[in-house]
């Protein structure tokens, strides 16, 4: 099975994760975990990254970066070297720590980028440790919702602009939200865990091309979403009316700024990775208004949490 591709550009943005070997523990106690933010801060200046949440767990950890110098690999390979490197040193150990190389998630959508950090918090709710993500001390759920960060090189402030206009009312509605999704499996979640790229179909289309290794089909696991086949319009159609509590035909009407049928647009496109000429002609627009459409919701999403909930809770059917 070949290697997933490594897709690097200035200012891309990832999803990063790395394991154990053998699924093992990469730290074995709270120093452990010091000593790797502290590498980490250490990668955030070597390498310029902008880092904007992370979370430890025993066997794993996952971050969310953006590369402006287009260096993820670099960054990750000294990372993961450096602090076992430390971790050795430290437990008068040697060996693999790490399970193979980092595996990192392109993500070009801003829906997707906007849930990720939830992803990320609700970690050690999700695996038993804690019932509140705040009661978990390594992750950086603290600093997004306690004011400000204990650490100078994290970025909450790209985030947290999509929950609210100020600092406290921002961090509120994140608390809210999180605490809302704890416990829940929201459909881009599964996609979170097994996507390579997350985006429109144009866009992953767009990189297939452009980053295939020579001799690579756009078929390859890594960009599998470029091969979907045609949806079924009637079923989505009927979801979407379905989760806004009104009828499919009040879809299929042309209304203006109407929220479902922006909602509408948003999920076949986004969601759906269907570029915007089939959706239109589907719904009886231009492709220029379908994917203006997807972008206005996208915008209401950014200020209405309940939204982002609603379209969270809606998967694909391929």
């Amino acid at each position: 099975m070949s290697r997933p591709w490594r897709i690097q550009f200035p200012d891309a943005r990832y999803h990063v994760t790395s394991r154990g070997n053998n699924r093992q523990p990469i730290f074995l106690g709270e120093p452990d975990k010091q000593l790797f933010l502290d590498t980490l801060a250490a990668a955030v200046a070597r390498f310029r990254l902008h880092l904007f949440a992370f979370c430890l767990m025993d066997n794993h950890f996952h971050l969310l970066a953006q590369t402006p110098e287009a260096n993820l690999s670099q960054a990750m390979k000294w990372l993961n070297a450096t602090y076992t490197c430390r971790f050795h040193r430290r437990h008068r150990r040697s060996g693999h720590l790490f399970q193979g190389r980092y595996r990192a998630v392109l993500v070009q959508d801003e829906a997707h980028w906007s849930h990720l950090s939830i992803y990320l918090h609700l970690n050690p709710v999700r695996a038993g440790v804690v019932e509140d993500p705040a009661e978990y001390e390594w992750s950086s759920f603290r600093d997004y919702t306690r004011g400000r960060s204990r650490f100078p090189w994290l970025r909450t402030e790209e985030v947290l602009s999509d929950y609210g206009p100020s600092g406290p009312a921002q961090r509120r509605r994140y608390r809210r939200e999180c605490l809302a999704l704890a416990g829940q499996t929201p459909a881009d979640w599964e996609e979170f865990r097994s996507a390579v790229v997350l985006g429109s179909r144009e866009v992953i289309a767009e990189l297939a091309a452009k980053y295939r290794p020579s001799g690579q089909a756009k078929t390859v696991h890594s960009f599998v979403q470029c091969t979907r086949r045609d949806p079924d319009w009637p079923l989505e159609v009927a979801r979407v009316a379905k989760a806004f509590q009104v009828r499919s035909e009040d879809l299929l009407r042309r209304r203006r700024n109407f929220p479902p049928r922006l909602a509408l647009y948003y999920h076949l496109i986004e969601q759906g990775g269907i570029g915007p000429t089939p959706v239109g002609a589907k719904l009886g627009v231009s492709p220029m208004a379908a994917s203006q459409g997807a972008k206005q919701f996208q915008r209401l999403m950014k200020r209405d949490p309940k939204l982002r909930k609603i379209m969270g809770a809606l998967k694909f059917k391929i």
